[in-house]
């Protein structure tokens, strides 16, 4: 494992992207290794070939997100007695040499954590969720990315904290642990994705006579 010491955002980060682009955000297209992965592999091979400047969404919006996930990281922080490490960007050589993730943080040794700040119509059904049965389901592409960050870490578990500071009970958390099935089956997602990603890079350095 390497951790990159890069402010996550920033074009640094971005680069690493580019550089490792079977991120954790993308896992459950890669391990169910149909025709979303193959997706996957053609965006990275657009951005890495194409001379657009790719978009990065530095809007409003995505600013008032940065912000809510840092106070979601605070209350976290308090809540929990804990302080957690941010982090930047990590990498894993013995899973894949085109791959990374970008945890919202290290919690003590063996945590992680991973927060959304989601809309009031999404975190309302989150709440009914947890008057039902006392918790809540976790996304299932949240669920395969945080698989693929503790697999890559190495850690036991993450918790899923999702934040809305528009209700009276503004986090709510769920902790996630490691589940092998899973992870293997992104590690296999993995290997193809990478064969792939290979496999097509050669036919448009053909093509475009590199």
């Amino acid at each position: 494992m390497e951790m990159h010491n890069v402010e996550q955002k920033s074009p640094a980060w971005f680069a690493l992207k580019k550089q490792y682009p079977l991120s954790a955000s993308k896992a459950q297209a890669i391990a169910t290794a149909g025709s979303g992965m193959e997706t996957v592999v053609l965006e990275a091979l657009a951005e890495l070939y194409s001379s657009a400047e790719p978009e990065r969404y530095t809007n409003e919006h995505l600013e008032r997100g940065n912000e809510l996930e840092m106070d979601a990281r605070g209350i976290y922080e308090l809540q929990e007695d804990i302080v957690v490490k941010e982090v930047g960007f990590i990498t894993n050589a013995l899973y894949s040499d085109l791959a990374g993730v970008s945890p919202d943080g290290l919690v003590g040794e063996d945590g992680l954590v991973e927060i959304k700040c989601i809309m009031d119509k999404l975190y309302i059904s989150k709440l009914i969720e947890v008057g039902q049965a006392n918790t809540f389901k976790v996304e299932s592409a949240h669920d395969w990315q945080m698989q693929m960050q503790l697999l890559f870490t190495g850690r036991d578990w993450v918790d899923y904290v999702i934040y809305n500071p528009n209700f009276k009970i503004a986090i709510l958390k769920k902790r996630v642990t490691t589940d092998p099935e899973k992870q293997q089956k992104i590690i296999t997602g993995l290997k193809l994705a990478e064969m792939s990603f290979k496999r097509h890079d050669e036919l448009v350095k053909k093509a475009l006579k590199i």
